[in-house]
């Protein structure tokens, strides 16, 4: 009768513990995650010649990307010019209220070891247009980014880094993520990891706005990367 008693407060406990691990809270990206990403991790370079592919942009309100060739981009940083290949990406549009539009793309990485943004920049003049770049990062565990009216995340942290492209020719970015602002409604810390079954970095978007009110945007991008 004892081993009986015994064996039944056992199984009590161990089901009173399974329901309480499976209740739970919010999860936990502190812990451990899955491996992350090779360094550096290449976004794109737009070596395949297009922007449907490896990843696939997609491209929002007025502006207009087109992958060129570099033949004619030859000026600037000479060490820069080492570097990109033989295209590059041209966003070129027009605004009568500051914001032309934007590219992003689906990543679903462990990008949580990479501490930059980095990207080499092509300037058209002083006043090439203004690049927003905005990295969505899954705080919820459902690898989506719920958005308020004002394309705000309410449950996930979105980090933004804006850069003047007031120069003419090629010039290297970088970025640290340390000196990113942190908008949205998530826990407002660089963890874009796989733990409690976040999406990680769920996206990048590419935002451009022009200097002046009523103006232009025209600059170009390559090797787009996540460093250390």
């Amino acid at each position: 009768m004892k081993k009986v008693l015994v064996a039944f407060m056992a199984l009590a406990i161990a089901m009173t513990a399974s329901a309480v691990f499976a209740m739970g809270t919010s999860p936990d990206k502190t812990s451990a995650s899955a491996p992350t990403a090779a360094y550096p991790y290449l976004v794109d370079n737009f070596e395949n010649g297009n922007i449907t592919e490896n990843p696939e942009w997609f491209v929002f309100d007025n502006i207009v990307p087109t992958v060129v060739r570099n033949t004619r981009y030859q000026d600037g940083d000479q060490s820069v010019l080492k570097t990109i290949g033989e295209y590059s990406l041209n966003l070129k549009g027009s605004t009568s209220s500051w914001y032309v539009g934007g590219i992003g793309c689906v990543l679903g990485i462990d990008a949580s070891a990479y501490r930059s943004v980095e990207m080499d920049i092509y300037g058209s003049g002083e006043n090439s247009g203004k690049v927003k770049i905005e990295l969505y990062d899954d705080d919820n565990g459902n690898s989506e980014i719920e958005v308020n009216s004002a394309w705000k995340p309410t449950a996930d942290d979105l980090f933004l880094a804006e850069v003047d492209v007031n120069w003419t020719g090629w010039k290297h970015v970088s970025l640290p993520l340390s000196e990113f602002k942190i908008e949205g409604g998530g826990n407002r810390v660089w963890d874009p990891n796989f733990a409690g079954g976040s999406g990680g970095l769920v996206k990048m978007q590419i935002i451009s706005v022009a200097f002046t009110e009523s103006g232009d945007v025209n600059y170009n991008l390559d090797n787009i990367e996540l460093g250390n």
